[in-house]
């Protein structure tokens, strides 16, 4: 009876931390203020000294690093970012800002919405899949306690009846 107990309570766990995780990524997206570009994972910033002179070199030096790398930026159409690097699970919007002598690059790491919607339909049958168990599992013990209530008062019945040898 102890490990019925147990178990339920596990699966009860499992339940809930399946409906907080849901709220969560639910709330972090309806909430996000990147919804349309995702919601933001990462957002970093470093200051080369003397280079303020040289963004468009260091802009087209970096350019083939990241290329050399793996990662193909492409330039974007729209005002305030330098680069854009994009795949299925992100986007990244590199700035380069010249500031006197030195230049500030920064860049913003995104959950593309294609990722977040892939996590948030792949969470829902864990959900479910949750619910479902747990239901199970109640359902079974409830019948496994009525198996064995049944069962002490058949025997008990039958011992009454029976004639001593």
């Amino acid at each position: 009876m102890a490990v019925g107990s147990i178990v339920s309570l596990w699966l009860l766990f499992g339940v809930a931390t399946g409906i907080a995780l849901a709220v969560i990524v639910l709330v972090g997206v309806i909430f996000s203020r990147d919804l349309n570009r995702g919601i933001t994972t990462s957002i970093s910033e470093t200051i080369f000294e003397g280079l303020g002179d040289s963004k468009e070199v260091f802009l087209s030096n970096f350019e083939a690093e990241l290329k050399r790398r793996g990662l193909v930026p492409r330039v974007p159409l729209e005002k305030g970012v330098d680069l854009i690097y994009r795949d299925f699970f992100d986007e990244v919007r590199i700035n380069v800002t010249q500031e006197g002598r030195n230049l500030r690059v920064g860049y913003r790491i995104s959950a593309t919405t294609g990722a977040i919607a892939l996590g948030v339909v792949l969470l829902i049958p864990f959900v479910i899949g949750s619910i479902v168990l747990f239901g199970l599992a109640i359902l079974r013990r409830s019948n496994t306690q009525r198996t064995i209530d049944q069962a002490s008062i058949s025997a008990a019945i039958l011992t009454r009846t029976l004639p001593e040898l």
